[in-house]
């Protein structure tokens, strides 16, 4: 039997290289060395805390998305062959994440890649803009109706109208899901999208398609998104999303939300998991939740507000997602030059461990800002 290197969670807080089987493709898999992982705070999570993680879980693989070459197809797999370039995204079992030299994935999870994207900007790209696009189209979250230049109207399932000149809003924009909800909605016809980021972050945001930005750090940024939102012919926000889902990122956000009387209430949709802390990655001390705390139940009792709650672990029980997204919508979207990758924190030094720990280090410290951790797994 064949074996290949991962980098694994053996024990929690334990990170090591480990070797496994290789498997063999099944008839919708696509079996991908994988040349780039993308690591993200859950990874974190799972080997800080052990979250959401059994003892038949371990040794769990990292990486929630990686970049390389189609190694074999199954039997099903008639558009992709041995060769192509790939980006993936990586969840479930250990033998689909990223963060090996062999990674076997559904092919609902895999987007063929254009030669005019490099493999390391490729492996930043799959978690984010799914998550992004299923918040936005997919049929559990925000549902907003599918254009013509994403899939043919025949293919687009069916959705009440909404008003794409109506304000939205992003909270925290500048992070990696962040910028690509801000591309999502462009993609989807909105013209009034409003973020907050740090402020070094906003003119990129406004490349993305951000009509105005506000930096979150401001003292006075709640009044300051108020007013300007009410300056608009609408004067208030139709939907917003939270990509941190961080006590300080959700009771602001809760504050600058509410619709008049009389009107639909507002449409917030968040990422879980909910964390207490200021950002999106905080010390294991810190409590996470699966449901809504207290705190934010509290902030919601007297605001005229939807919650939804996004896991992207589940986008693919919603058809639209399952079957375009990646398998046909990501290509063209690059070939076409119509979105764009995250900038990449490349970690290429010291060993194969070494580039995993220091990518790591950098998420849980919120060292990182505006880029997505991709490592280099070729030794």
């Amino acid at each position: 039997m064949a074996i290949h290197r991962a980098v694994a969670i053996t024990a929690i807080s334990c990170l090591e290289v480990i070797e496994l089987p290789t498997p063999v493709p099944e008839a919708d898999e696509v079996l991908v060395h994988v040349h780039y992982t993308a690591l993200i705070p859950y990874d974190g999570y799972e080997l800080d805390r052990g979250y959401a993680l059994s003892a038949s879980d371990l040794p769990r693989v990292v990486g929630f998305a990686g970049s390389g070459l189609v190694k074999a197809v199954g039997k099903s797999v008639k558009d992709l062959k041995e060769g192509d370039r790939v980006a993936t995204f990586n969840i479930s079992q250990s033998k689909n994440k990223a963060a090996q030299e062999y990674a076997v994935v559904p092919r609902w999870q895999v987007a063929k890649i254009p030669e005019s994207v490099s493999l390391h900007e490729a492996a930043s790209i799959p978690d984010n803009y799914l998550t992004a696009m299923y918040v936005v189209f997919g049929g559990p979250n925000l549902a907003i109706p599918v254009p013509s230049s994403l899939v043919p109207s025949s293919s687009a399932p069916l959705r009440a109208a909404v008003d794409l000149s109506a304000p939205v809003l992003v909270y925290g924009a500048g992070s990696s899901v962040g910028q690509f909800l801000v591309q999502a909605f462009r993609l989807a016809g909105f013209t009034n999208i409003f973020v907050t980021a740090s402020s070094h972050h906003h003119a990129y945001l406004r490349t993305l398609g951000a009509s105005q930005c506000f930096d979150y750090r401001s003292p006075d940024v709640v009044a300051e998104v108020r007013a300007a939102v009410a300056r608009t012919r609408h004067g208030y926000f139709t939907m917003a999303v939270d990509p941190i889902a961080a006590r300080g990122s959700l009771i602001p956000l809760v504050a600058m939300l509410g619709a008049p009387a009389g009107l639909p209430p507002a449409r917030l949709a968040i990422l879980l998991a909910y964390k207490d802390g200021e950002t999106v990655t905080n010390g294991a001390e810190g409590a996470m939740y699966r449901t809504p705390p207290s705190w934010l139940v509290e902030a919601l009792a007297v605001k005229r507000i939807e919650t939804v709650q996004v896991s992207a672990f589940r986008a693919g029980e919603d058809p639209f997602t399952r079957d375009t997204v990646l398998p046909l919508i990501l290509s063209r979207l690059l070939e076409e030059g119509r979105i764009r990758a995250n900038p990449v924190r490349l970690m290429k030094e010291g060993s194969l461990l070494d580039r995993v720990n220091a990518g790591l280090d950098l998420l849980r410290n919120n060292k990182i800002s505006g880029e997505k951790v991709v490592v280099d797994l070729q030794e």
